[in-house]
């Protein structure tokens, strides 16, 4: 390969793996978005199930103290669906809590392959062994 097409080579490749860095640090502001999203969504499932749990207390109170038998009953049943409701909340706020986590890994691996790409864009190319890798024949 002459020199010219060497130095071209080189700043085609330098090019792609800036663009890659770029990407990867693309992705990772993404996925910190997607994080933040999740642990929003997490906070406000805690907050509705701690809702749920006075509804359910408050219909306690009113299937004990209410006035009718309907009344009564219509407060226990509610209370019963309240409660149940609090304990999804709860499972859904685990899960995007969860899922937050996962998306800020996602990110920092991103940033990490970005720092990388970057690297590689701006040392000169590792050069391969003389002899083809195993599995290639020689010419």
């Amino acid at each position: 390969m002459t020199s010219q097409r060497k130095a071209e080579a080189l700043d085609s490749r330098t090019h792609a793996l800036e663009v890659r860095a770029e990407a990867r640090r693309l992705e990772s502001l993404a996925a910190r978005a997607q994080a933040e999203a999740y642990d929003a969504l997490s906070r406000a499932c805690v907050r509705r199930a701690q809702a749920l749990k006075a509804v359910f207390l408050a219909d306690q109170s009113v299937a004990r103290l209410g006035g009718s038998e309907y009344e009564r009953s219509w407060a226990w049943h509610d209370g019963q669906r309240a409660e149940t409701h609090a304990e999804l909340m709860e499972r859904e706020a685990s899960l995007h809590a969860t899922q937050a986590r996962r998306a800020e890994a996602e990110a920092g691996r991103a940033e990490a392959e970005a720092q990388v790409s970057w690297q590689k864009a701006h040392l000169p190319p590792i050069e391969g062994p003389a002899t083809p890798p195993p599995g290639e024949e020689g010419a």
